[in-house]
């Protein structure tokens, strides 16, 4: 894997991993209402960019359909996991909330039939143990959290179907003629969905406006935007792979801003990830 992907995906893992510390200061924003703004802002900000500076117009018309498809569990899976984080622990939502590279290396290994060397599932393992030390602590599975924790897995499938969908169409199509209109059909999945759940979409003020087009910024545009990029170049379960260390730098975040305790198994746990995660970086060869 080339330095300018590694660089992308380093890039990415910092900026989703802002997400989980501006959805806490977000307390009085429902979970939809944070998906759908933050998807939408990062609509809006694309489709500006592409009046400002051209970006032409989708070179394949399958891939239309393919992208608004993607956008639907893009949206499905926002919603999932910000609903997820509601009503079971947040260590819960976060581990089975970013399983998609094992869903996404067993669509590749059993219907794509493609090879990853030994290393390569070496590093996946270890970027999976890492994260099942940084949070098992208190990872619980009690009836009272099956609902919750029954929606993060849902919604770590979706985004491995997305990222799979996403693949394909950008072997045609350029990073921000797809995401300008991923993002967009997210949206009004989730409009859709704040009428079906009866959540309003505009119970906000106006620093709280701010952290929803911070969300739609950063881990959107600059994380998700750089996601999209390197699936170009590397396949979905690599990429998916690099959010698996977003729990290591949402705790150093919370460390910082709110003073959040950092314990040995998230040391540990942390470390372990990160050899993972440069296992996986050193040889996916390209």
């Amino acid at each position: 894997m080339n330095s300018k992907i590694t660089l992308l995906l380093i890039l990415a893992l910092l900026s989703v991993s802002t997400s989980p510390i501006i959805g806490r200061a977000l307390v009085g924003v429902n979970a939809v209402s944070i998906s759908f703004w933050r998807m939408f802002i990062a609509a809006i900000i694309l489709w500006l960019f592409s009046l400002i500076k051209p970006q032409g117009k989708m070179k394949v018309s399958i891939n239309i359909n393919r992208t608004i498809c993607a956008g639907i569990l893009l949206g499905i899976h926002f919603a999932l996991f910000f609903e997820a984080i509601k009503i079971t622990k947040i260590a819960n939502a976060t581990f089975l909330g970013t399983l998609a590279p094992f869903f996404t290396l067993i669509i590749e290994l059993y219907i794509l039939k493609r090879y990853y060397s030994s290393k390569i599932l070496f590093g996946l393992f270890l970027t999976l143990i890492g994260s099942i030390i940084i949070l098992g602590y208190q990872f619980n599975i009690e009836s009272q959290y099956t609902i919750g924790n029954l929606y993060a897995v849902l919604c770590s499938i979706c985004i491995a179907i997305a990222l799979m969908i996403g693949e394909q169409v950008r072997q045609k199509e350029d990073t921000i003629v797809y995401t300008r209109l991923l993002y967009l059909s997210a949206s009004f999945t989730l409009f859709i969905i704040s009428i079906l759940v009866n959540e309003t979409l505009f119970s906000f003020n106006r620093n709280e406006f701010l952290g929803l087009f911070f969300l739609g910024l950063v881990p959107t545009i600059l994380g998700h935007n750089s996601i999209y990029y390197s699936l170009k170049y590397v396949p979905p379960t690599i990429v998916a792979a690099f959010p698996l260390g977003e729990p290591i730098i949402a705790t150093f975040f919370a460390f910082f801003i709110f003073s959040e305790y950092i314990s040995l198994n998230i040391f540990i746990g942390g470390c372990i990830t990160g050899i993972g995660l440069v296992l996986i970086s050193i040889y996916k060869k390209q």
